[in-house]
């Protein structure tokens, strides 16, 4: 009974987390939603991913931290990207 009390509150955390403004979770939403349309290995693949993940990181309230030198256009790693 326990399991299946478990397996029905799973979807509402994993709903509340991807709402809450968790920076981590949304990298890991865009990156999950622009892999399924980019499954390509070629470099072009590669950056037309980076740019996809960086509108999406736009569009959860995220900017690109230029401040940072290792942080460049289409990043793929949470620790580049801040709240707006």
């Amino acid at each position: 009974m326990f399991l299946h009390r478990s397996a029905c509150i799973a979807p509402f955390v994993l709903a509340l987390a991807g709402c809450s403004g968790n920076l981590d979770a949304a990298m890991w939403e865009c990156q999950l939603e622009v892999q399924k349309g980019n499954a390509g290995k070629s470099a072009e693949a590669n950056a037309e991913r980076g740019r996809a993940i960086e509108a999406c990181m736009r569009e959860r309230g995220y900017r690109l931290d230029s401040e940072k030198s290792s942080c460049q256009p289409g990043s793929v790693n949470s620790a580049c990207y801040r709240g707006k």
